[in-house]
């Protein structure tokens, strides 16, 4: 009884190890690409700015304190699938994995993606 339930578990643990690997960004330890954040949620609102996706609809940085600084940027064609062009991109005081977007008078906040 011993034996099999050993030689269950050193099959199943590789089963299971697969199984994990095959989520986006899983130890990639890097910034996601937009077809990867996509793959996740094919809804998504994101955009690529400096090469770095951010995507908004996060709970709690919404939730969060934020002191908005200085503009860096703007919407330009293509950079975003949700977002006019021509909308202003903020930095924050506080943290630089999170980027504020002004346009038409509404403000998104719009979080770095990573793997884990």
């Amino acid at each position: 009884m011993r034996l099999l339930f050993t030689v269950l578990i050193i099959f199943l643990i590789p089963c299971i190890l697969i199984g994990c690997s095959g989520s986006p960004g899983l130890n990639e330890g890097g910034v996601l690409s937009k077809e990867q954040v996509l793959k996740l949620n094919p809804n998504a609102d994101i955009f690529e700015f400096d090469g770095k996706v951010y995507k908004t609809g996060i709970d709690w940085i919404e939730e969060e304190k934020l002191i908005k600084d200085k503009q860096i940027g703007e919407i330009l064609e293509g950079m975003a699938n949700k977002l006019p062009v021509s909308a202003k991109i903020f930095s924050l005081k506080e943290r630089r994995d999170i980027l504020i977007v002004e346009y038409n008078g509404k403000e998104k906040r719009y979080l770095l993606q990573v793997g884990e």
